[in-house]
């Protein structure tokens, strides 16, 4: 198998701030960093992560800018599909790249086709979460018809891979994608930010938190999938018990007003930091006590791998990918889904059993920074790849 380093391409919507678009922008920056040659395309424009793209490793950013219309504007919608295949088909003629990695179902109808027209890469369309909502029992004929073109593309992609076994199997289920063209890749995140965190006091009065008395965090996009509102009516009853113990959330999106009403309604506000979206995620962790995650679906929980790199015990309910990566009662602890007082007591045991909160967080901090770290992950990333390009010209 050849070691000649690999010319990588990370397809993405925007460089805004979600799950799909963190991981893209990962692996663009840690294929750079491991000598390989990346480009990271950005469809419709820019954003806030956009800062965090390594240019200055020689990652190749290209904003297309192209606003993909309604599908209730059929000319429009023609017109910018076919301005985009040319864009796209005239960069990877241009760039000669080995793998073209997608993140979203539009993107990856998209890309295979160019990757055909162009000649150029083997199309590794990575699924992630919500994705065609397959969480979802039900699906309307627009969403059916979406799921029947998605499969038709990863049956012709060169490899499908898969953020968790739990994605894996909804894939192979919905989609009908044999098994064995699924490949799962864990997703990995680059550490090194949490290595030197403040003390947790010295991290509350950063953000202007209440240093004396007990936190409870959650992390990630204020969307109906995370379930926050179940984390408001659990906090409620903490507080039942444990009056002192304060809650924050860090993140923004559409459900941010349905978790304030949540939060009014509860009449909890007193205890209550909506922190909105931050570019301090580490500092965020490092101030909390407990990290929650209360959501219905994860197709593979990146927010949980950040706790536990920084060592915060953690309550998530056992959905999807995220019990592939928590261990209940050895580096955290799973609670059914949508279950209040589960959820509750399960916070409730982190903040009153200091033992159980400190084992935990050890455990936890040693399993990220053994397996999820960026490195590792850029490691298994590169093997799938070769293996594909070598079983793709063999």
């Amino acid at each position: 198998m050849s070691t000649r380093p690999l010319r990588v391409v990370q397809v993405i919507p925007d460089l805004r701030v979600g799950g799909a678009e963190r991981v893209a922008l990962t692996l663009a920056n840690g294929f750079a960093e491991a000598g390989h040659a990346a480009m990271l395309v950005a469809i419709k424009g820019g954003g806030p992560q956009q800062q965090r793209v390594r240019t200055d490793l020689g990652v190749r950013l290209e904003i297309l800018g192209i606003d993909r219309r309604s599908i209730r504007q059929p000319l429009g919608l023609w017109q910018d599909l076919r301005a985009l295949k040319q864009r796209l088909c005239a960069l990877l003629r241009d760039f000669q790249p080995d793998v073209v990695q997608t993140h979203i179902p539009e993107d990856d109808l998209l890309a295979g086709r160019c990757v055909r027209a162009s000649g150029c890469g083997v199309h590794v369309p990575l699924i992630h979460s919500l994705q065609f909502h397959l969480h979802r029992p039900q699906l309307d004929l627009r969403q059916r018809m979406r799921m029947r073109l998605h499969g038709r593309c990863l049956r012709r992609a060169g490899q499908v891979v898969a953020v968790s076994r739990a994605v894996a199997q909804a894939v192979e289920q919905q989609l009908r994608i044999p098994a064995d063209r699924i490949e799962v890749l864990h997703n990995g995140v680059d550490l090194r930010p949490y290595q030197d965190l403040p003390p947790t006091a010295a991290a509350r009065t950063r953000l202007g938190l209440p240093t004396d008395q007990p936190l409870a965090l959650g992390l990630g996009r204020l969307h109906a999938a995370k379930n926050f509102p179940l984390l408001v009516r659990a906090s409620a009853r903490v507080l039942a018990e444990q009056p002192q113990v304060r809650f924050a959330i860090v993140g923004e999106g559409d459900q941010r007003g349905r978790i304030e009403t949540e939060i009014r309604r509860h009449g909890v506000e007193h205890a209550w930091t909506m922190l909105g979206q931050r570019d301090d995620v580490p500092l965020c962790l490092a101030a909390a006590d407990v990290f929650v995650q209360s959501s219905d679906w994860e197709g593979f929980p990146v927010a949980v791998v950040e706790a536990m790199a920084a060592a915060r015990p953690l309550v998530a309910t056992d959905v999807a990918g995220v019990g592939e990566v928590v261990r209940d009662e050895e580096n955290g602890l799973l609670v059914p889904k949508g279950g209040e007082s589960r959820l509750a007591a399960a916070i409730l045991r982190l903040i009153e059993e200091t033992d159980l909160a400190q084992r935990c967080g050890a455990a936890a901090r040693e399993l990220a920074w053994g397996h999820y770290n960026l490195s590792a992950y850029i490691r298994r990333a590169e093997a799938l790849f070769r293996r594909v390009l070598t079983e793709t010209h063999a």
